[in-house]
């Protein structure tokens, strides 16, 4: 009896001690799928916007932005896809709150994921104004309200995403286990700033204008995406010697 209670003590210390954050093998199931609800949205997004531009008359992937699917016939499906990948952005804000939660960043990249999430909501509810040649007949004219509203939560977005990158450098500054990641993360906000200057300097048309954007997304999408892979790689050891248990551990 007396011998089997520091063990007992100690996994009841054990349980009662606070996570120090970035820990995958302290979500909960809830915050994994929230998690998970994000990414998804991405590989969706982008697999639908890949397989408009292929099979659009007269749309061209490296020239045009991604926005100028949402015009000419079958424009609801990029449109609803921008509202769908919002949403789903917006959700997985809950997730990174519960995996950055105590530390750094644990509320300002949440908020910058929800700000980015309506953003692209709001882009799928107000589409941009024809430019470029496309849609193919569609006359260039004077900047509309919903062009303009369009172009306004595009920049909110992409903003968003580039100073997440940021958040998520600093908190990864801060952390010992991190620190490594955190140049990647600066690296990934100045490639988002660099690629979309690009894109705004092309005009937003023409040239290798499409690439840069799609350039700009990508480079925080496979941040996010790496730092949940690492979160879920490192919490399988973890959840294994939790079933093991200490005394296990210890033969």
């Amino acid at each position: 009896m007396t011998a089997q209670a520091p063990a007992m003590t100690r996994r009841a210390v054990t349980r009662r001690l606070p996570r120090a954050g970035l820990d995958g093998d302290a979500l909960s199931v809830r915050a994994w799928l929230l998690l998970a609800a994000g990414t998804a949205g991405g590989l969706v997004f982008t697999g639908v916007y890949l397989a408009e531009g292929a099979t659009r008359a007269g749309y061209r992937t490296l020239a045009q932005p991604i926005s100028a699917l949402s015009l000419g016939p079958g424009g609801w499906v990029q449109q609803l896809n921008f509202i769908v990948f919002g949403v789903l952005v917006c959700l997985s804000a809950a997730g990174w709150r519960a995996a950055l939660a105590p530390g750094r960043g644990a509320l300002a990249f949440p908020v910058l994921r929800v700000i980015a999430g309506v953003g692209l909501v709001m882009d799928g509810l107000f589409a941009q104004d024809p430019s470029g040649g496309y849609p193919p007949g569609a006359r260039a004219g004077g900047p509309t309200v919903h062009g303009q509203v369009h172009t306004l939560f595009a920049m909110i977005t992409i903003t968003a995403l580039a100073s997440g990158c940021f958040v998520l450098a600093r908190r990864f500054a801060a952390e010992p286990g991190w620190r490594r990641w955190a140049v990647l993360a600066v690296a990934a906000g100045m490639a988002t700033i660099v690629f979309i200057a690009a894109f705004g300097a092309a005009g937003g048309h023409g040239g290798l204008a499409g690439l840069w954007e799609r350039a700009a997304g990508a480079a925080t999408s496979v941040l996010t995406v790496a730092v949940l892979a690492r979160l879920a790689v490192t919490s399988r050891p973890a959840a294994r010697a939790r079933r093991l248990g200490p005394d296990r551990k210890s033969v």
